[in-house]
Formats: structure tokens, C-alpha cells, sequence
């Protein structure tokens, strides 16, 4: 597994929820608008694949999805630590 890789993973993950986000904005001032209303369905279960597909490669994103057998929230690299290349 190469930092690359985490970061092209981390990358998609950001990205999806970006625009998960930016369409609940939307939304709030337009309610009614049904397109968006689907396009933020799709983003949201885009999102949650991406979070998951990370997740299950790289661990947990965010410390709710630590846990199991043992506390492994601290066992990946912070973001601000370097990586070996």
C-alpha cells in the first residue's frame, strides 16, 4: 500500500463529501427542487462508499469507526506526519 494510494482514497472521500454537503446546502433553499433532491441521495451513498471502501483499506476515518478488539483509532499516520514513500 503506498501513501499514494491513501491519498488518492482520501482524496475520493473528500471529494464525496463535499458534495454531499454543498447539495444539502442546496437544498435548504430549495426544497422542492427534486433533482437535487436525488443527486444528494446518490452523493450521500457515494460518500458512504467511499468512507467504508477507505475504511476497510486504510482504518477508520473519523473515531466512531474505531473500536473492535482493541482502541485503533491512533494507529494510522496523522495527516501532518510523513510517510515513507
Amino acid at each position: 500500500m503506498s501513501g499514494k494510494d491513501r491519498d488518492d482514497a482520501l482524496l475520493a472521500l473528500q471529494q464525496a463529501k463535499f458534495t454531499a454537503i454543498d447539495l444539502a446546502l442546496f437544498l435548504d433553499t430549495h426544497p422542492d427542487c427534486a433533482a437535487a433532491n436525488d443527486a444528494y441521495r446518490s452523493a450521500v451513498f457515494a460518500c458512504e462508499e467511499a468512507e467504508a471502501a477507505f475504511t476497510d483499506r486504510f482504518g477508520p476515518v473519523c473515531q466512531r469507526d474505531a473500536g473492535g478488539d482493541r482502541w485503533d483509532w491512533t494507529d494510522t499516520p496523522w495527516p501532518w506526519q510523513e510517510r515513507e514513500a
